[in-house]
């Protein structure tokens, strides 16, 4: 009975062998940890579950720096309705208790600063929960994890996206139901009546009417952003359960 001798492969095999299947060194794979091998011989294989955990952690990266974007992008926005509507009320009360080129008062007797105060509130609770995002986010590996930054988003995305709805209406109904109104107004209601008279318009009203604009403007364009939030909130629980269903060994570094 004979033998057929096995010959170990050649160096320009390994090498070819190596092109076909580059190394993975993020994943704890199976298939590498319980198989000894010699000096000379070529890995094993990839199994399917590799691949699936390849794809999956291809999936994680992507979704990781998206949701980072996103919360850069929403504290940068919420950076700029705080500026907005802080300015304006600043501007307001330099114009109200320091009339000096106008004889008649500018304002009525009853100013509503509701609106102007809660983007400002609105954009201060934006910002921080984007900060504790990123900041969670971009924490050393041993102290994160997919499922608990899959948490973490899906809280802040939609309480974000709450508040932003919620400001966004509570500001728009008081702005409308004091329009027409002569003897009360809001910061923008008010000066925004000057708009197409600017020559003749009250100190500071075209900036404190264009400002206050460009902020009811960003709370809306948050709402957007947010809504986006919650997709990428959502996009993490099926990556999670994709990466659970592979198995526990097939590790998913953030």
């Amino acid at each position: 009975m004979s033998f057929q001798h096995l010959s170990s492969p050649t160096p320009s095999q390994e090498r070819i062998e190596s092109k076909k299947r580059p190394h993975l060194s993020v994943f704890r794979f199976a298939s590498f940890q319980n198989t000894n091998h010699t000096h000379g011989q070529a890995p094993p294989a990839y199994s399917r579950d590799d691949t699936l955990a390849e794809r999956n952690q291809l999936h994680a990266n992507v979704l990781h720096w998206m949701r980072i974007a996103i919360a850069l992008v929403s504290l940068l926005v919420s950076l700029v309705i705080i500026a907005f509507s802080g300015n304006v009320l600043r501007m307001y009360n330099d114009t109200r208790y320091n009339n000096v080129e106008w004889i008649l008062p500018l304002w009525p007797a009853t100013v509503d600063l509701r609106p102007a105060r809660a983007l400002v509130a609105c954009g201060v609770v934006l910002a921080v929960f984007s900060l504790v995002y990123v900041v969670l986010a971009l924490a050393p590996t041993s102290l994160r994890s997919l499922p608990s930054l899959n948490l973490a988003s899906t809280l802040l995305a939609f309480l974000s996206l709450f508040i932003t709805i919620f400001t966004t209406a509570y500001s728009s109904t008081i702005n409308s139901h004091l329009s027409d109104n002569t003897q009360a107004g809001t910061l923008a209601s008010w000066t925004c009546r000057w708009q197409g008279f600017s020559s003749v318009a009250p100190g500071r009203f075209a900036d404190i009417c264009s400002q206050s604009t460009a902020a009811m403007d960003l709370i809306i364009l948050m709402i957007v952003i947010e809504v986006f939030h919650v997709l990428l909130a959502g996009w993490g629980w099926w990556v999670g359960a994709k990466t659970k269903k592979v198995g526990g060994e097939k590790g998913i570094a953030v």
